[in-house]
């Protein structure tokens, strides 16, 4: 079983991205989750998490998910791989499929109506 649920704050504005054969919205960004023990010091360490959205979940993130905001997000940890100048690399993400806000809006945005959204099957994406 692979399954993600994950708390966190955005690390800055995501980016939209569109598949070139069909238009689909994919929008990405970095997820800070501190972890649940202090170090010795009594400092927190802070992990930084990629998650990818496609479809309505990535356009609700577009128009309404900004730096700063605590959302939740439940999806599935995909590893791409790939070659880079004869190397082979590869590259952990969070591939989700729901996405919810958890927080206010801040002063001057407008508060969507609660929703949440369900992503593409995977074998409709091309790669």
């Amino acid at each position: 079983m692979n399954n993600v649920v994950l708390i966190g704050r955005l690390t800055k504005d995501p980016e939209a991205r569109y598949l070139p054969t069909t238009g689909t919205p994919i929008a990405t960004f970095t997820l800070a989750i501190d972890r649940d023990y202090k170090n010795k010091d009594g400092s927190t360490s802070t992990d930084f998490i990629p998650v990818e959205l496609m479809g309505k979940p990535a356009e609700f993130v577009m128009n309404y998910i900004t730096k700063g905001r605590l959302v939740t997000v439940q999806g599935s940890i995909r590893v791409d791989r790939y070659e880079k100048d004869g190397e082979k690399r590869s590259f952990t993400k969070v591939a989700g499929r729901r996405i919810e806000a958890l927080d206010k809006k801040k002063d001057g945005e407008v508060e969507p109506a609660p929703a949440t959204f369900e992503a593409v099957n995977d074998d409709d994406v091309p790669f």
